[in-house]
């Protein structure tokens, strides 16, 4: 059965490739839409980022844009690491592809309280998109099939500090209110996207691919993400948006631990940090904590080649 998703992004490097996966994946992926929100860097970039990359990919979905900044807390960017614009490294065409007029929140809500039980929400961006539906409409979260989050670091540490990763940080009152929403959630947190690096011999197979769409998008992204993440944190970078997309594909491709979730908003110091609960099979919150790395590259190359 073909899933339907809403993608919610901040469209950088790894965004880029969850989006690409999702497109070469589209025998059982369907986007129903994109919501660009701020995050990796300021809305207008990530909104014109997403874009760009759908029209490169012909992929047709209408891109709405979304929330400006989080709900209570000052705005956090990640320039420092996706660059200027939040997408350094590929030079796109003019674009003729344009935002859909109206907003991105509003048309989701009313999407999905039309197909009831058939949308997933992929969130791999901060989460106050999703929020905002949440808390907008008492239907939206009954109506939902499924919430799947790229995000939170629970038994790892952060990546913008000791306690936090970035998605929650940005908006940790956000991410409270999607974990408290009893929506069934899969969630990627570093403990297992940081399991997920790429590596030179995936960079050199690309490189021997046939001329497509995606190839030369992907080796240019890469080619700016690759030394700033070398730079930032000494390693290579992590697949983490992309593990949303080959999850909805293949499920088996994850190890998973269903604990209850919650975050904090108070501490001064643990500002932003998810915090897994004793393990309860009757959780609706499943969280990953290990992967195929070999499994999720063969999906990776598969999605590639089909973005002919």
């Amino acid at each position: 059965k073909m899933k339907h998703i809403i993608m919610d992004v901040d469209t950088g490097h790894d965004d880029a490739v969850a989006i690409a996966l999702a497109g070469g994946l589209n025998d059982e992926i369907i986007i129903d839409g994109f919501i660009a929100t701020a995050g990796n860097q300021i809305r207008e970039y990530t909104l014109e980022n997403t874009l760009n990359l759908t029209e490169a990919l012909e992929m047709e979905a209408p891109v709405f844009a979304g929330s400006i900044g989080p709900l209570l807390r000052d705005r956090v960017l990640a320039g420092n690491i996706h660059g200027a614009n939040g997408f350094e490294g590929p030079v796109f065409e003019k674009r003729k592809k344009k935002e859909c007029m109206g907003n991105g929140i509003r048309w989701a809500i009313d999407h999905v309280l039309s197909h009831p039980g058939e949308i997933t929400f992929v969130s791999v961006g901060p989460w106050t998109d999703l929020a905002v539906c949440l808390k907008s409409d008492e239907r939206f979260a009954s109506s939902l099939k499924e919430i799947v989050l790229m995000g939170g670091a629970v038994d790892h540490p952060g990546n913008v500090t000791p306690s936090a990763e970035f998605n929650v940080f940005a908006d940790p009152e956000a991410a409270e209110i999607v974990f408290d929403s009893g929506v069934p959630i899969t969630f990627f947190p570093l403990d297992v996207t940081l399991k997920l690096l790429l590596t030179q011999e995936v960079l050199d197979k690309v490189k021997k691919l046939p001329e497509s769409r995606y190839k030369n998008i992907f080796l240019a992204s890469m080619g700016f993400y690759v030394p700033s993440l070398l730079k930032a944190h000494g390693e290579m970078p992590a697949m983490h948006d992309p593990c949303t997309i080959a999850y909805l594909y293949d499920p088996s491709i994850f190890k998973y631990s269903y604990r209850p979730i919650s975050v904090e908003t108070k501490g001064d110091k643990t500002y932003g940090k998810t915090i897994g609960g004793k393990e309860d099979k009757n959780s609706t919150t499943k969280m990953a904590v290990d992967v195929d790395t070999d499994k999720f590259w063969a999906l990776f190359f598969k999605a590639v080649k089909n973005l002919v």
